[in-house]
């Protein structure tokens, strides 16, 4: 959708001489006619150029006249999606997908709790039959329910629940998709209904905190949902794992023959969006008391997105260098044995640039690290 203050700067330049004096020359334009029918998109920007955003906030934060262009972005994107139905072929089955599966991928809703096979965790019905409350509601998302690599994810966090005597349950087969993907991708109509259901689902189990693995789902959970009246306290898996890990509650090995060089990649969602960054390098730090920790060049707030934001998770990188090859070469001229992550989107990425790569370095996501420093008996009680 396009807004009056898009039509500023260079742009005004054009307009003047049709405005004031009748006359074209708006990029090659003869006539006022032709100058008025100059558009923002595909006039000045070309579909290629705002389908390539990653939504990351680089831009927003480096403006220096604070200017959201996301904002800007994602309406133009609503635009040509509501109204003009233009969009990459890509995005066509995520969609489909999203509306009949309640999952970005072609996953069924009965599979959504199959990670947790055999861990004995309690869904939201099961304890509200109890009579029960959990103390948090452990919100999996669609990667950790169904990517191969983001289960092993969540299975971490779970055991490292297990093992502090966390009280939480699970939605299961009654989690889908919140819509973040479908408001990224420019469909704010089905996101809309995704997150309406979602807020419903919550608030029928009055649900007050939600801790979550996903940058991406802690971002929209809490501070979209507040827009349609839901309001919880969410939670970024590793803030909550460094909040147990200060108070001593996990248990851990001795830090004796864990050496570790680890290189932390900062998620755009969690740190440019969320401005958090010790939370996950301080998780490392208290659960392996000998390591290094090394930053590539940019970090932080100056962090190099991994490049599936925005759903380019869904599309395909056509023009130039990949940006999680990239992301990935920096990430490994630190020189570290180990990079770790903190969102399992950030993890399919890096993953795939250092197997593109031929590396052999281990990606882990934090809690993973924490996971495989718990004691014996913590983990055999957790399986029991």
């Amino acid at each position: 959708m396009e807004k009056a203050p898009l039509v500023t700067g260079d742009r005004m330049e054009f307009l003047r001489p049709a405005l004031l004096h009748g006359e074209g020359g708006d990029a090659g334009a003869t006539t006022v006619t032709e100058v008025m029918e100059h558009r923002l998109l595909d006039t000045y920007i070309t579909e290629d150029e705002l389908w390539a955003c990653t939504s990351c906030r680089a831009c927003v934060t480096e403006c220096p006249v604070s200017i959201d262009q996301l904002d800007v972005i994602n309406q133009m994107r609503r635009n040509l999606v509501l109204t003009e139905s233009r969009f990459p072929e890509e995005l066509q089955p995520v969609f489909e997908s999203l509306e009949r599966n309640g999952s970005p991928w072609a996953f069924q809703a009965a599979d959504r709790a199959a990670w947790a096979d055999g861990m004995h965790i309690p869904t939201m019905a099961e304890l509200a039959e109890r009579g029960e409350r959990p103390d948090i509601l452990f919100w999996v998302g669609c990667m950790g329910s169904f990517d191969d690599r983001a289960k092993k994810i969540t299975v971490a966090f779970a055991r490292i629940l297990q093992a502090c005597d966390i009280k939480f349950a699970i939605l299961g087969q009654e989690e889908h998709c919140h819509g973040d993907p479908a408001r990224r991708m420019g469909n704010e109509y089905l996101y809309q209904i995704l997150a309406k259901d979602t807020i419903e689902t919550l608030d029928r189990y009055a649900v007050t905190t939600i801790v979550t693995h996903c940058p991406h789902c802690f971002h929209q959970l809490g501070n979209e949902f507040p827009q349609f009246g839901g309001n919880y306290e969410v939670i970024h898996h590793s803030t909550y794992i460094e909040r147990l890990l200060q108070e001593e509650r996990v248990p851990l090995r001795t830090a004796e023959g864990q050496r570790l060089t680890v290189a932390y990649h900062d998620s755009c969602y969690l740190g440019r969006y969320n401005d958090v960054y010790d939370a996950p390098r301080e998780t490392l730090k208290r659960a392996l008391p000998v390591i290094t920790l090394l930053e590539p060049p940019r970090a932080r707030d100056r962090g190099l997105c991994c490049g599936a934001g925005g759903g380019r998770m869904w599309m395909e990188e056509r023009t130039g260098k990949r940006i999680n090859a990239e992301r990935t070469e920096e990430l490994l001229a630190t020189g570290a044995e180990t990079i770790a992550v903190a969102c399992p989107f950030c993890m399919t990425m890096i993953s795939d640039g250092v197997k593109a790569s031929g590396s052999e370095v281990p990606v882990l996501d934090v809690s993973e690290v924490v996971a495989n420093a718990l004691t014996p008996s913590s983990t055999s009680a957790s399986r029991a």
